[in-house]
């Protein structure tokens, strides 16, 4: 693949929507990239595709359910139960790229 340079634009600039989530007793930290387009997110949260199956495979890890994340309407993951469940844990997420812009 190559690699042009674009003229120097804040164009189609994105920045990150959301915070570091950190809690005080956060021994593990994940590293992502940075969140898909927003017409794919169904929650404001981190890992918002519903297509993606990172909060499935942490629902069979630690719940042996992969829907244990999911909302009770279907078509989401639960914001709150996934946070009381990271800081239950231990776990922060935080995405390497502040601004990007996508090509």
């Amino acid at each position: 693949m190559e690699i042009t340079k674009q003229p120097n634009s804040n164009e189609n600039i994105e920045r990150h929507p959301f915070g570091t989530f950190i809690s005080s007793n956060v021994k593990v930290m994940m590293i992502g990239s940075f969140p898909p387009p927003r017409s794919k997110w169904r929650m404001e949260f981190y890992y918002p595709n519903f297509h993606n199956d990172m909060w499935r495979i942490f629902g069979l890890v630690f719940f042996e359910n992969k829907d244990y994340f999911v909302s009770k309407e279907g078509k989401s993951f639960d914001v709150g139960r996934l946070s009381t469940f990271l800081i239950e844990k231990g776990i922060g997420i935080a995405d390497m790229g502040e601004e990007i812009k996508r090509l």
